[in-house]
């Protein structure tokens, strides 16, 4: 059993997620990832291998590696920090009861990205770093980036 389970894509929003999760010692936490990046040895014992999607069809397939790995897995909480994963994982974290936590990147400042847009109608919180985006989020939580 994994207490947080960190669902991202590479590249950025992995590097973001390894960021959030510096703190948290006392928990046992894995990340999602597809296209493995790259990883010092220390961490490798946290990577699952999730299938890699982009708005097409195997979306379907990376949805039911979803509610294979969250039954395997059995988190209490889902964090992401997005991009196409977030939503088939979302979508099983809903199924199952799992909280879901939405980072928005620190990137989008005007406009939500369409993993976060897609997220809002189901995240438990859904988190953003300028203010603008509230006006497509009134319900989200501002803080800002450091």
């Amino acid at each position: 059993m994994t207490d947080v389970l960190v669902v991202c894509s590479p590249g950025g929003h992995f590097s973001e997620a390894r960021e959030l999760v510096e703190g948290l010692q006392t928990v046992d936490y894995k990340f999602v990832i597809h296209l493995v990046p790259a990883l010092p040895e220390d961490i490798k014992h946290r990577i699952i291998v999730a299938p890699h999607a982009e708005r097409d069809p195997r979306l379907i397939l990376q949805f039911f590696f979803a509610l294979r790995c969250l039954w395997q897995e059995r988190p209490k909480i889902i964090i992401t920090t997005g991009a196409a994963i977030a939503v088939p994982f979302g979508l099983a974290a809903k199924l199952y009861g799992i909280k879901l936590i939405y980072i928005e990147s620190p990137t989008r400042v005007n406009t939500p990205s369409l993993s976060a847009r897609l997220c809002y109608r189901f995240a438990d919180v859904l988190y953003v770093r300028h203010r603008a985006l509230l006006k497509f989020f009134p319900n989200a939580r501002y803080f800002e980036s450091v």
